[in-house]
């Protein structure tokens, strides 16, 4: 259909529920990757905040979606990166992907076509993904979404993903987790992908590590927190383990735009 890929854009937004501070382990998410030229961010944003919110904050949604986060990508910055916006639904059920498509099939007829064009006239729909959350900190006092998200993309070799989930719940979970006792760190997770895969994709898993302020990503896993959380641990040992399971293929940082 003509507008086939403003199913996407409403998908994201028809959301009528609280918002999730944090996604829920076993939950799903929907990512999809826009491309927006420089000159037409301010525009977009406010396309996207202001008019498909005004448009579609009465609308109900009958399927489980469960949150939905407007992402601008402040690193990599720039017009050579592949995308620059990230949109993102979170679903009880991957099942109801398919439910709302449908439903937004028929709601697509109904629609002002004038917002349909403009929005397409700003932004290009790049790819969407599938994933699955594995594991994560999903602490109740937290009051809504972080300012900023930490997406690191991963290759976890094959046969290993079950050692690799393993480490990120013995090692790296306590640790996140002293993190965000002291203040540096809002949330964690980490995802599997579930579709597109394949030989030829260069990621198959994913950690998102999330900040209330941008300078708190560079405390990391430092010797010093090691020490602390997992006293006796050999710290090259623990490197090593981990680097035999993945390579990190790129990490990028997120700013939020808007969520509902």
């Amino acid at each position: 259909m003509k507008y086939s890929v403003y199913v996407t854009l409403l998908l994201c937004f028809c959301v009528n529920v609280a918002v999730l501070a944090q996604t829920e382990e076993n939950a799903y998410l929907n990512i999809d990757y826009f491309m927006v030229d420089s000159e037409d961010y301010s525009e977009f944003e406010s396309l996207v905040t202001e008019e498909w919110k005004e448009l579609l904050a009465t609308k109900q949604s009958p399927d489980q979606l469960t949150g939905w986060y407007f992402y601008r990508v402040v690193y990599p910055g720039g017009q050579s990166s592949e995308y620059n916006y990230v949109i993102i639904s979170t679903y009880k059920d991957p099942n109801t992907l398919v439910q709302v498509n449908n439903a937004i099939d028929e709601e697509t007829n109904r629609s002002e076509e004038r917002l349909m064009d403009q929005t397409f006239d700003l932004a290009t729909h790049q790819f969407s993904e599938l994933w699955k959350t594995e594991a994560g900190i999903f602490s109740n006092n937290n009051s809504g979404p972080s300012e900023f998200v930490l997406f690191n993309y991963m290759m976890v070799n094959p046969g290993k993903g079950a050692e690799y989930l393993t480490l990120e719940n013995d090692m790296a979970r306590p640790l996140h987790e002293a993190r965000i006792k002291d203040g540096r760190m809002h949330s964690w997770r980490t995802y599997s992908l579930m579709q597109p895969g394949g030989l030829d994709y260069k990621y198959n898993f994913a950690t998102a590590d999330h900040f209330t302020e941008l300078n708190h990503i560079e405390f990391g896993f430092t010797n010093e927190l090691i020490k602390s959380v997992m006293p006796g641990t050999d710290i090259n040992e623990m490197f090593e383990a981990i680097y035999a399971t993945r390579d990190i293929i790129k990490s990028e940082t997120w700013q939020l735009v808007d969520s509902l």
